[in-house]
Order: structure tokens, then sequence, then C-alpha cells
């Protein structure tokens, strides 16, 4: 039994159509070449899906919490260890081949 999440994170996030079979097989065999080269730059992977179960989200960066129930209650991120996760981050993807612009992502996951 799971229970609704909220996940906060700084990176990248795509969407997946539920009915896009190959591509949700290879995510959730960890196996997307996103996946693959986040895990190659130690870079966090999260995949999930959306509130309208149609679509399901791709994290990939620094995943800061998740929170919930089963998660995390809180969290406190300072200035200083804001600015070095961006930086790290930032490295992180481009060295991973992710041209796209990162940013912080919250996003949250129900419990279906």
């Amino acid at each position: 039994m799971g229970a609704d999440a909220f996940h906060v994170a700084y990176g990248l996030r795509w969407e997946i159509d539920a009915s896009s079979e190959s591509e949700i097989t290879l995510l959730e065999r960890r196996q997307d070449p996103r996946q693959l080269a986040a895990k190659l730059h130690e870079l966090d992977c999260w995949l999930g899906v959306t509130t309208d179960q149609e679509r399901y989200f791709l994290l990939v960066g620094k995943l800061v919490g998740n929170f919930g129930w089963e998660g995390k209650h809180t969290a406190t991120l300072g200035d200083a260890e804001q600015a070095r996760l961006i930086s790290e981050t930032r490295a992180k993807l481009l060295a991973g081949g992710f041209e796209s612009e990162p940013g912080w992502h919250y996003q949250f996951e129900p419990d279906c």
C-alpha cells in the first residue's frame, strides 16, 4: 500500500504518454537513455504517474526530497547548499548530454 507523495527536484522534467507502451517499458526497466545517462553521471531519477494517470513524469537531476506520509515531512535547504546543488547538478547534466535549461520541479504523485 502506498501513499500520495510530493517530490522536489532540481533538474529536468519530461512527460510521457501512458499509451506509449515501448517508452514506458524502457522507463520501468530503467533502460531509457535518459535514465542510463543519469546513472552514469550520478544524477537522481524519479519516474511516477501524473494525477490524470494518462501520463508519466520523469525527473532527472538532484532529488531534494520525497515528501508525504511515507516520505519526509519537512526539510530545509540553505542558500549555500542550494547554490552548490545547482552548480553541481548543472555540470553533471551537461556532462550527461542534457542541454535543456534545468529548473526547480515540484511534483505531486498520487497513490493510484
